[in-house]
């Protein structure tokens, strides 16, 4: 359990060290999220979900930043 601890703990402060990767990270879901969802919600109405279109992408787009950043964390473990 240590070793995982360490490796996690390497990660971490490589990842806060590199302001890119930061900025990268978080300025992603901002730019799905403006220009997705505010930009289509006016103009898409999704079936049962009424006419609340950010009630439909925000659990994907938290979806797809917690998949990405752990395949990407994975990748830099191998």
């Amino acid at each position: 359990m240590g070793a995982i601890y360490i490796i996690w703990l390497r990660n971490l402060k490589r990842f806060w060290r590199s302001k890119s990767r930061v900025i990268g990270s978080l300025g992603m879901p901002v730019f799905f999220l403006i220009i997705l969802g505010f930009g289509l919600s006016s103009v898409l109405t999704i079936p049962g979900m009424g006419h609340d279109y950010m009630k439909f992408i925000i659990p994907g787009i938290i979806a797809m930043t917690v998949l990405f950043s752990s395949i990407f964390a994975g990748i830099q473990v191998i």
